[in-house]
C-alpha cells in the first residue's frame, strides 16, 4: 500500500509567512514529518509527495526514512499500481490505518468524522489514480484534525502534550527562561525562545525567536516567529503575527485580538493579515479601479483598520469619503450620495475582512479583481505622499435613512426586525413602527443588503421572492425591475405572467443607463429599502403578506464552496459541456476553491443539485489528473 500526500497549500491558520502547511511545527516537530513517522509505521511500502519546494525536499533528507518517498508536480505524472491512500490535506493522524489494509482489495473506501461529515481522505483500488469513494463508515479510525483556526491549532498541539512522547518537544532548543518565570505543562515554546523574570504562560503556543518581557502574563495565546512583548503585559487569547513589536507605549493594543484574514474578499483566495500595513496598502491598490472611494466598516473593532484604508487611497491622490461605522447597504448609497464609483468596506468583528465593491454594490469583474490583487502584490502603497482630500460622511447616514423613510407607506402592520447589526437594526425598527395590524418578522443580514420576512400567516419569505414582489411597485410607476446578472431563471417567466418585464444587469454589457436604473432602485443591495416596496406593493392592493405570497413561486438559491484542482479553463470548459442554467461555477483569481451557486425550487433540491455538480468536478479531476 502506498500514500499520496498534497503537499501544495500555504500556512493560512496562523499568521505565519511564506510557511507551506506541510511546515507548520506541531510541539516544535514539522506536520509533514509526523505523518511520514505515522506511515512508515503503520506498514506503507511508499510515499509520494505532490507539489513540494525546496524546504519540504530538505526536511525529508534529513529524516533519513526506511520508507522510500518520491516527489511528484500533479497527480497526472503517476501510474497507480497499488492500493493507494490519497490525502488531500495533511493532518496531525490519531487514527489507526490497520483495518484499512484489510479493506484495499474489497474497493474503495472514504473515511468520516465521528459526526459522520467525509474527511478529505480518499482510498482508491489497484489500477486507478482516483475513482469516486463509496462512503463506508469507519468512524472508530476516522478521527482527523484539520487546523482551520489558531485556537484549533493551539488545541490540537494541547491534544498531543497528553501524549507522554510528545512532551519531549513541548520545549525548543535555545530557549532561556527565568527562574521565576512559570509555565504550565500546555504552553509549547519554539526554539530560541527568550522568556524573562516573573512572565507567567498559561496554554499558549510560541514561534522560534519569540521574547516575552518581564512581568508579563499571556493565557490562551498563538505568539509567532520572533515577536517581541514588553513587559507587564497581559494577553489574553489574542494571536500576534510575525514580526510584532509590542512595546509598553503600545501596550493599548493588549485589549485587540489580532487575527487571520479569510481567504475572501480583497484576498481572492491568497490569506492576508489584518494588519494595518495591509489596509493601507489595500486602499492604495484599490485606485486601480477608481480615484473616488466611499470606506466603511461594519464594527467598531474595524475603525483602525478602515482609518488605514483611507490613508492608503489619499496617499494615491483619490477623493475620499469616510463613512464611519455602517452596514453596506448604508455605504451604497452614501457612494451614490458622493458620486463614487468604488467602494472598500471592512467587515466583522473578529476576523476582518477588506472587500472591495463597484458602484452600486457590484461585484468587481474578474480583470479589476486581478488588477487590485496585482497592485497588492506590487506594493503599491510604499509611502504616504500626501493626505489628500478627505470628507467624514457619517452626517450622511441621516440622508440615507431619509430617503429609506419616504419610501414606506403609513404603517398597517406590527413589524419586528431581528439584525446583526446593532446600529442598522435600530434604524430599520424605527422606520418600521408605529403598525398594529398583522405581525411580520424582519430577518435583515448584518451587511444590510438582503432581507427575508415571517408571519405566522405567509411562512416565511424568501430574498428572492421579496425581490419578484418589488415588481409590481416598479411596474406601477411604469419602470423595468433591474436584476442581478446570476439571478433565479424563473424572474421572467414570472414577470411576463404578469405583463411586466425585468432586466438582467451583466457585467459584460453593462450600460450606463441600466446601472444607473439599478442603482436608483437599490432594492437589490439594501434590503430595508426592498421591504419599503412591498409594503407598498401590499398598501396598493390591499392584501396582507399571506395573500400576496401565493402568487409567488417556490425558489432558492444556495451557493457552496469546496476545493479544486482544477483550472479555470477546465471548469469554463465543464460548463460549456453541460449547460444549464440552475448551476453556476464561479471560481475567484487566484484562488483554490470553486463556488456553485445552485437555484431550485427548494432548499432539498438544491442540495442535491450540488452534490450532483461536486461529483462531476471529482470525476473532470480523476479524469484530468
Amino acid at each position: 500500500m502506498q500514500a499520496i500526500l498534497f503537499c501544495d497549500k500555504m500556512a493560512d491558520c496562523i499568521p505565519v509567512k511564506d510557511c507551506p502547511e506541510a511546515l507548520l511545527p506541531f510541539c516544535n516537530v514539522p506536520l509533514l514529518e509526523y505523518m511520514l513517522q505515522y506511515i512508515q509505521e503503520k506498514g506503507f511500502r511508499n510515499t509520494v509527495l505532490l507539489a513540494v519546494d525546496e524546504r519540504i525536499k530538505n526536511l525529508v533528507d534529513s529524516m533519513h526514512l526506511q520508507m522510500p518517498v518520491q516527489f511528484a508536480r500533479s497527480l497526472a505524472s503517476l501510474h497507480a499500481n497499488t492500493p493507494t491512500l490519497l490525502l488531500r490535506q495533511l493532518c496531525v493522524p490519531d487514527w489507526d490505518m490497520g483495518e484499512l489494509l484489510t479493506l484495499c482489495n474489497s474497493g474503495a473506501v472514504r473515511l468520516f468524522h465521528a459526526d459522520s461529515t467525509p474527511t478529505l481522505a480518499e482510498l482508491h483500488p489497484q489500477g486507478s489514480v482516483l475513482l469516486e469513494p463509496e462512503q463506508t463508515k469507519i468512524t472508530e479510525y476516522s478521527k482527523f484534525q484539520h487546523i482551520r483556526t489558531p485556537s484549533e491549532y493551539r488545541e490540537i498541539q494541547q491534544k498531543l502534550l497528553a501524549t507522554r512522547k510528545f512532551q519531549r518537544t513541548r520545549i525548543g532548543e535555545g530557549v532561556k527562561i527565568s527562574r521565576t518565570a512559570i509555565i504550565d505543562d500546555l504552553t509549547v515554546l519554539g526554539n530560541d525562545c527568550i522568556i524573562n523574570r516573573n512572565a507567567k504562560l498559561e496554554r499558549c503556543v510560541l514561534g522560534d525567536g519569540v521574547q516575552i518581557g518581564a512581568g508579563t502574563v499571556l493565557t490562551d495565546c498563538v505568539i509567532c516567529r520572533r515577536a517581541f512583548i514588553d513587559e507587564e503585559t497581559h494577553l489574553e487569547n489574542a494571536v500576534i503575527p510575525q514580526g510584532t513589536v509590542l512595546q509598553s507605549d503600545t501596550k493599548t493594543a493588549k485589549t485587540k485580538q489580532n487575527y487571520v484574514l479569510q481567504e475572501d474578499g480583497i484576498c481572492q483566495g491568497l490569506p492576508r493579515w489584518n494588519t494595518v500595513e495591509t489596509a493601507l496598502k489595500a486602499g492604495a491598490s484599490v485606485t486601480v479601479v477608481g480615484n473616488r472611494i466611499a470606506i466603511g466598516y461594519s464594527h467598531e473593532n474595524a475603525e483602525s483598520l478602515a482609518i488605514a484604508s483611507v490613508a492608503g487611497a489619499v496617499s494615491q491622490g483619490a477623493s475620499v469619503w469616510l463613512a464611519g461605522q455602517c452596514a453596506l447597504s448604508q455605504l451604497i448609497a452614501i457612494a451614490k450620495f458622493t458620486d463614487c464609483n468604488i467602494l472598500l468596506w471592512v467587515k466583522g468583528e473578529r476576523v476582518m475582512q477588506i472587500r472591495p465593491f463597484r458602484a452600486g454594490g457590484l461585484a468587481l469583474t474578474e480583470q479589476q479583481s486581478h488588477r487590485i490583487w496585482q497592485a497588492l502584490e506590487a506594493n503599491a502603497c510604499e509611502r504616504i505622499t500626501e493626505f489628500g482630500k478627505l470628507h467624514h460622511a457619517k452626517n450622511l447616514l441621516a440622508l440615507w435613512e431619509d430617503t429609506c423613510q419616504k419610501l414606506i407607506p403609513e404603517p398597517e402592520f406590527e413589524i419586528h426586525v431581528s439584525c446583526a447589526n446593532a446600529q442598522l437594526r435600530t434604524i430599520a425598527q424605527k422606520l418600521f413602527s408605529g403598525g398594529t395590524g398583522q405581525r411580520i418578522t424582519l430577518s435583515l443580514s448584518e451587511d444590510g443588503t438582503k432581507i427575508s420576512a415571517f408571519s405566522s400567516e405567509s411562512g416565511m419569505i424568501r430574498w428572492e421572492q421579496l425581490l419578484l414582489i418589488s415588481l409590481f411597485s416598479f411596474q406601477e410607476q411604469g419602470e423595468v425591475l433591474v436584476l442581478p446578472e446570476d439571478f433565479h431563471p424563473v424572474a421572467e417567466d414570472f414577470a411576463a405572467q404578469h405583463g411586466a418585464k425585468i432586466l438582467r444587469l451583466s457585467s459584460i454589457n453593462l450600460s450606463p443607463n441600466m446601472l444607473n436604473l439599478y442603482q436608483k432602485q437599490a432594492v437589490c443591495t439594501d434590503g430595508i429599502k426592498l421591504f419599503a416596496h412591498v409594503l407598498q406593493v401590499l398598501s396598493k392592493e390591499k392584501k396582507t403578506l399571506a395573500q400576496i405570497a401565493k402568487l409567488l413561486p417556490e425558489i432558492c438559491t444556495v451557493q457552496h464552496e469546496l476545493p479544486t484542482s482544477l483550472t479555470r479553463q477546465s471548469i469554463e470548459k465543464l460548463q460549456r459541456s453541460n449547460p444549464d442554467t440552475k448551476i453556476s461555477i464561479i471560481m475567484p483569481p487566484q484562488s483554490k476553491f470553486v463556488r456553485l451557486r445552485v437555484h431550485a425550487d427548494s432548499v432539498e433540491t438544491a442540495a442535491e443539485l450540488c452534490g450532483f455538480w461536486e461529483k462531476k468536478l471529482r470525476l473532470t479531476e480523476s479524469e484530468l489528473y
